[in-house]
């Protein structure tokens, strides 16, 4: 008996709906099916490590390193010294021989106005040896800086004379 014809119609399109579809050679065949899981093993890797948690970290490090510059800075400047308004400083002029005994030396000092300031000063020979020296106090006044003139007796001919430091004077506790 002839089979029907709506049988032999149903087998090829049953036969096409098995068959993969056509794809590149050497491409991995692409079904519908492939596509749709391709987004979702990628959402399911972000859900499970995460996005953003390599820059938070970053950022935490980075904020972390900012504040310790920022403390060590702050530390530097208060224990370095830099509000001191007592400083103090000494520039050489000159000085003029008075016979073979003394020297007058001239010098001029900046302090603060109304500091007790005291200074030494020293002369010296050929070979930088000191010779003679003097602790000169400097007059309180509303002025900043002062010229200086004192006479130090010398041992030896001088060659050179000049402050050696300055500094402010502590108020005495007895007083």
């Amino acid at each position: 008996m002839p089979q029907p014809v709506s049988g032999s119609a149903e087998q090829p399109a049953a036969q096409s709906a098995e068959q993969p579809t056509a794809h590149a050679p050497g491409q991995p065949a692409a079904t519908p099916a492939a596509q749709p899981d391709a987004q979702p093993a990628a959402q399911s890797l972000e859900d499970r490590y995460g996005t953003g948690r390599k820059r938070s970290i970053d950022r935490r490090f980075a904020w972390g390193a900012a504040i310790t510059l920022v403390a060590a800075g702050v530390a530097f400047l208060l224990f370095s010294g830099w509000h001191q308004t007592g400083q103090v400083s000494a520039q050489d002029i000159g000085y003029t021989k008075v016979g073979a005994s003394a020297v007058d030396a001239k010098f001029m000092v900046t302090a603060p106005a109304n500091t007790p300031v005291a200074c030494a000063v020293e002369a010296l020979n050929t070979s930088k040896a000191t010779v003679g020296w003097k602790v000169v106090e400097v007059p309180v006044t509303e002025a900043t800086s002062h010229t200086i003139t004192t006479r130090i007796v010398i041992t030896n001919p001088v060659t050179a004379v000049s402050v050696r430091e300055c500094w402010v004077i502590e108020p005495s506790a007895a007083a």
